[in-house]
């Protein structure tokens, strides 16, 4: 994925050599992009069957927390379709509220599976069970299981029962804690998975098979750069065309580097996207249909949805049996130079 000092790279290395842009001619017959990097006009949806946990997938936000004598542990708990849940808890709230208006730092991109880029710490500490703790204690991920309809089971060693179960809407649940303290809690459930067939292809967990890349500048296409997984190590390869061999270019610079891959996410019904990568951090982020007749997803950070230089974007995203790809297409300008990026994102469901 291209970074920023890609671009200021192609700027002094044109500029030394005297580059001369190619005419409209040429520009249209260097930028024809290859058959795979192009989604299909048609959005249609995938086979995959729905993951075990799928009729239990909603999040619950919360509203009241008991009679006030005990401390609130956390704003909202999310139930995945594929068994792990998903706690904010207030801390994540008040972060949220101190970066509203302040410039996250850039670095040069906004693709949807690169890391956020905040300069929040994204740390994660394990439990015996698996349970994961997100950026500090921002949030918790971990793993749930059904006792009965309505009664979930957490790794964190923590209980839910739904008093209310199957509604969407304001409802009653008993929260034991850890310490074993019984608490009453009133939340907002959403839960909208089961009516939506596109939703219910989408909102699972996903094994990042691939990423591929395409550089253009000005219109003239210099590199190809494409990583994968397999046994779980992450591969990489990159094409250099005459022209960014002649810029000097090598492999470091046309890739992120291979800890920064997201190997695996979660997409859920309730508008969260969940990022692993393959040096232990977690990105946790929204998404939502901008145009869902079409494919057309948009994702934004959270924490900077409101910034002057925010991470979101708008990705298409296709579907064949169990796989989904989902391509990005963005442009950005320095001075004389633009660098056009071409990503193709491939993604197998992980049942």
């Amino acid at each position: 994925i291209m970074r920023r000092n890609i671009l200021y790279s192609l700027i002094i290395a044109i500029a030394s050599l005297g580059f001369v842009a190619c005419d409209s001619d040429d520009n249209e017959k260097q930028s024809q992009f290859p058959d795979g990097a192009k989604p299909s006009t048609e959005f249609t949806l995938g086979n995959n069957a729905d993951e075990q946990y799928a009729k239990d997938a909603i999040k619950m936000d919360v509203k009241t927390w008991g009679d006030g004598k005990t401390e609130q542990e956390f704003n909202s708990i999310e139930l995945f379709a594929d068994g792990h849940f998903l706690i904010t808890t207030p801390k994540a709230k008040k972060a949220q509220q101190q970066t509203v208006g302040v410039t996250r730092q850039a670095d040069g991109s906004t693709a949807i599976f690169k890391k956020n880029g905040t300069e929040r710490m994204k740390t994660r500490a394990v439990d015996a069970e698996g349970t994961i703790i997100i950026d500090n204690g921002l949030y918790i991920y971990g793993t749930y299981t059904r006792v009965k309809d309505g009664v979930y089971k957490l790794s964190n060693q923590t209980t839910i029962r739904i008093k209310d179960n199957g509604i969407t809407g304001y409802a009653t649940i008993t929260y034991t804690n850890s310490f074993g303290v019984d608490i009453t809690i009133v939340v907002d459930i959403d839960f909208q998975y089961k009516p939506d067939p596109a939703i219910r292809q989408l909102c699972r967990s996903w094994r990042m098979d691939s990423s591929e890349t395409w550089l253009y500048a000005n219109g003239v296409y210099f590199a190809y750069g494409k990583q994968w997984l397999n046994l779980g190590r992450v591969y990489q390869e990159v094409t250099l065309s005459p022209e960014g061999k002649q810029w000097d270019f090598d492999e470091d610079d046309i890739l992120d580097d291979k800890d920064d891959y997201c190997y695996r996410t979660i997409f859920s019904p309730c508008g969260t996207f969940v990022c692993f990568y393959m040096d232990g951090d977690v990105d946790v982020a929204c998404w939502e249909w901008s145009n869902q007749s079409d494919g057309i997803m948009h994702y934004w950070d959270p924490y900077d949805h409101e910034a002057e230089d925010d991470w979101s974007g708008d990705v298409t995203v296709r579907f064949k049996g169990k796989q989904m790809r989902i391509y990005e297409d963005y442009s950005e300008t320095e001075d004389i130079m633009t660098i056009h990026t071409i990503v193709v994102n491939t993604l197998t469901a992980a049942n």
